[in-house]
Parts: C-alpha cells; sequence; structure tokens
C-alpha cells in the first residue's frame, strides 16, 4: 500500500496533504491548510506552516500552474523507446536554444484510444529551473521529490476518484486567478492546460469600484457575491452592487473553457469531438450562481465536482477533517498530487531540474550497481571461505572488494564531471555557432552593398548585436 504527499502553493491558500491509495480505495492520512500571512509569498508561508509538520526525510510533489508553466503537445511517430527519448531530448534543446532559459521537462504519451490518428500525441511539461531552484531553496526543511502540472493532478484525482462516464468531460479547477484544465473522454486524457484568469484581481477590482479597502472588498465578495444577477434570478441591491462590478472577469469564463475543445482538436489532433459536460471545482467552485451562469452561457451540463467528499478521512485529525471539509472543492488539486505522488498506475509528469535529475539516477542506477558489486565480490568471498576455509584469503578479498567500491564511485563521479563538461561544450557551440550565423550574414550583407550600392549612396555606420532572448 503506497502512501504519497504532495504541496499545493495557491496564492490564496496553501494546502499539504499525505494520501495512501490500495485496491480503489483512497485514504486521506495527513491535511493542512493555511494562508500567506500579508505580503508573504505562497512558498514562504508553505515553509513557515507546514515545515514542522512534514516528516523528515518525507518527499513531496509540488504542484505547478499559472503562465509559469509551458505546456506543449507534439505529433511523434511510434518507434522504440530510445528512438523517443533522443526526438525529445532534440526538441527540449531546441526550445531552450529559443528561449534563452535553462529549462526542467518532463514528458509523457497521452492516452488517448489507437485508431484516432496515424501518430502518438506526446505532452511535454516544460518551467524554467531557475523558478524551481528558488522554491526549494526557500522550502530548506521540505524534500520535493518533483513537480508536476496542477492539470494532470486534476485528471489522477478523477482516474481515483471520478465516475468514468463514457462522454467528454472537461475538468475545471478555478482557483484565485486560475484555471487549471483537463479534457477527458472516459479515463483517457486528450488534453491538459493551465492558465492565468483575471480573478486574481477580483479583490482590487471591487475595492476601486466601492472606495474601500482589499479586505472589505473580499468579506462583500463572500456574501455577496452572487452571478445569478447575470441570469436574472438574482434582485437584490447588495448583490447588484457587488457582483456588477465583477461581471466583466467572469463574463470571460466561458470562452476559456470552450476554447479547450477547439485548443484539443489542433494541438491533439482529434477532429471529431464535442464537449458534454463540465465538472467544476477548485477554490471559486462554491461561488454563487457560477454553476448556473457556465451551464447558461456553455450550452452544457455544469456540476460541481468534490473529491475531498469522496475519500477516506477516519485517519486524519477532528482539525484536520474539520479543515478538508471547509475547504472543500479547494482540496483537489493536493489530494491529486498526492495520489500521483502514491499510485504509479496513474498518470505521470514529473518536471524535476538537471541536478535534480542526476541526484535521482545516481540513488536509482549508481547506487545500485555498487551493491550489485558488491554483493557479487561480497559471494565470491564467502564462496572461498566455506569451500576452502581460507580465512588470509577472505581478507584479501575484503580489500580488493573496499578498493572496487572506492573505485566505481570514483568512475561514477567522473561520468558526472564529464556530463557537466559535455554541457557546458554545448552551450559554448550553440552560443558561437549563433555569432559566427551573424558575422556570415554581415558579410554576404556588406558584399551585396559593395556590388550593387548605387555611387550616390553610401553606409556610414552598421551595428550587429546579439542579446539573449527573455520572454519565451
Amino acid at each position: 500500500m503506497a502512501t504519497g504527499s504532495a504541496l499545493d502553493l495557491g496564492s490564496h491558500r496553501v494546502r499539504f496533504a499525505s494520501a495512501k491509495s490500495h485496491k480503489n480505495e483512497v485514504e486521506l492520512l495527513r491535511y493542512i491548510s493555511g494562508a500567506p500571512e500579508a505580503g508573504e509569498s505562497s512558498v514562504v508561508a508553505a515553509q513557515n506552516i507546514f515545515g514542522s509538520e512534514v516528516k523528515r526525510g518525507e518527499a513531496l510533489r509540488v504542484g505547478l500552474t499559472g503562465s509559469d508553466l509551458m505546456m506543449r503537445y507534439l505529433p511523434v511517430p511510434v518507434v522504440e523507446d530510445w528512438r523517443l527519448e533522443r526526438l525529445m531530448e532534440f526538441e527540449i534543446r531546441e526550445i531552450e536554444e529559443r528561449s534563452g532559459s535553462s529549462l526542467a521537462s518532463s514528458y509523457n504519451l497521452l492516452p488517448v484510444p489507437q485508431g484516432l490518428d496515424d501518430e502518438e500525441t506526446m505532452l511535454l511539461g516544460l518551467v524554467r529551473e531557475d523558478l524551481l531552484d528558488d522554491t526549494m531553496a526557500q522550502m530548506p526543511s521540505m524534500a520535493v521529490q518533483a513537480f508536476s502540472p496542477n492539470a494532470i493532478a486534476l485528471y489522477n484525482a478523477y482516474l481515483a476518484l471520478g465516475d468514468h462516464e463514457p462522454c467528454t468531460t472537461l475538468l475545471a479547477s478555478l482557483g484565485n486567478g486560475t484555471l487549471d484544465l483537463a479534457l477527458v473522454s472516459g479515463t483517457d486524457l486528450y488534453f491538459a492546460r493551465s492558465v492565468s484568469t483575471a480573478l486574481a484581481k477580483r479583490n482590487q477590482t471591487l475595492a476601486t469600484a466601492l472606495g474601500i479597502n482589499e479586505s472589505q472588498a473580499e468579506a462583500l465578495i463572500h456574501k455577496h457575491c452572487d452571478l445569478g444577477l447575470a441570469l436574472r434570478t438574482v434582485q437584490s441591491t447588495d448583490v447588484d452592487r457587488v457582483t456588477r462590478p465583477l461581471l466583466p472577469m467572469y463574463e470571460s469564463l466561458p470562452t476559456l473553457l470552450s476554447g479547450v475543445v477547439t485548443l484539443c482538436k489542433a494541438q491533439a489532433r482529434l477532429n471529431e469531438l464535442n464537449l458534454d459536460r463540465v465538472l467544476l471545482t477548485g477554490g471559486a467552485a462554491d461561488t454563487k450562481g457560477l454553476v448556473d451562469f457556465l451551464a447558461d452561457r456553455m450550452h452544457v451540463e455544469v456540476s460541481r465536482w468534490n473529491p475531498s467528499e469522496m475519500v477516506e478521512i477516519g485517519g486524519l485529525a477532528d482539525a484536520e477533517a474539520e479543515q478538508l471539509e471547509r475547504d472543500g472543492c479547494a482540496a483537489t488539486v493536493v489530494i491529486g498530487l498526492a495520489l500521483g505522488a502514491a499510485d504509479n498506475n496513474l498518470y505521470a509528469l514529473e518536471i524535476l531540474t538537471s541536478d535534480a535529475k542526476k541526484k535521482r539516477d545516481f540513488l536509482e542506477r549508481g547506487i545500485f550497481h555498487i551493491l550489485m558489486g558488491v554483493a557479487a565480490a561480497a559471494y565470491i568471498a564467502l564462496s572461498l571461505v566455506v569451500m576452502g576455509g581460507l580465512a588470509d584469503d577472505t581478507e584479501s578479498v575484503s580489500r580488493t572488494l573496499r578498493r572496487t567500491e572506492q573505485t566505481n564511485e570514483r568512475n561514477h563521479q567522473s561520468a558526472l564531471d564529464l556530463l557537466d563538461k559535455i554541457d557546458q561544450r554545448s552551450i559554448m557551440f550553440f552560443d558561437l555557432r549563433n555569432r559566427q550565423s551573424i558575422g556570415d550574414s554581415a558579410y554576404h550583407f556588406m558584399n551585396y552593398l559593395e556590388n550593387h550600392l548605387p555611387a550616390s549612396l553610401w553606409v556610414e555606420s552598421m551595428t550587429i548585436q546579439l542579446d539573449d532572448g527573455k520572454d519565451w
């Protein structure tokens, strides 16, 4: 029975959950939720709130969402795994060259049924390495196993706790300024995406409209905001005063949700695709009138989906169970992240920095090889002792074993150093290639001017400059 722990770094609240999954049963072992202090980032808040709660050595799956995360869909041929890895490595290098930044990445084939397309579709997740390094540096007491998109966590929560209806379902987790989406059919993932929304400025917008501070605006929103106003099903002065300034922010949501089907057709190459229903979850799913508002605008069935009601909570402390009940739909993402860490059968998209990948590879492969060598040498030594009873030979073999182990460790470290040098030489090669390309272009341009520029015209100066791309 595997267990997994996860962290959801929301801008409004941060959440920690630990779960175990066994034979289609999901049990929450821990659940903690807290809000950042004024001016405090969600990462720092997580360290302050959960730093003493997370068990030492407990590996965490951390969620990613918003504009920092890039998710791309690539058509790939049906080839051997090693060829597919080479193809993806080349694609990632090309994207890094264009962005000018080191990117942490992970990829996995979409579980689209065979027959919908001649080629397979690869889902590629990318995020800047320096952002992940900063996140881990600000949480020194917590061990990060991997980062994973919230949209994938949403899909995994549906795999473990959803109804798996044989229809096209859009899972939408609406948070405070973020929208995580997963388009599924039955248990197959067709499309996943995370975007930012204007709802992050909801409190500020109402505060400006009413001439109050943002804390007062937030309290009024929780009390009086009702999107039934847009459907003319609610008539109230307080509702009108609070909701009307916010309506433009919500009017863009149906377009964002409906646009997922169009994007899926283009990027995942699915021609015949129609949306049947929307399952709404996340912290903002409880907004009054939102379900009816989306159903009216999108002309499909819309309902709230709360996975926190479908998990076993007998192992939670009373305070944690009460907090889970208060959070409701807002706990969906962190539950999905924890399940993804606990169950290897769920869909995986684990993003790691290059240093973290090297450490993991060493733990999974390097140590294994060393231990295998140690075990083999120990077996030989033991056989000699048993068969010959030669104590001196046993000591000699033991010394040889230690030397072999030290040699293996040195060779492994040398290999890691060589990989670092290769990475540095690759960076230098691509930089020199770019500079040579610019120099060649300048040479051809000057040659053209020398041969074709009319005598009545002349060039006084020309500047060539190479800059790094910051926006990607």
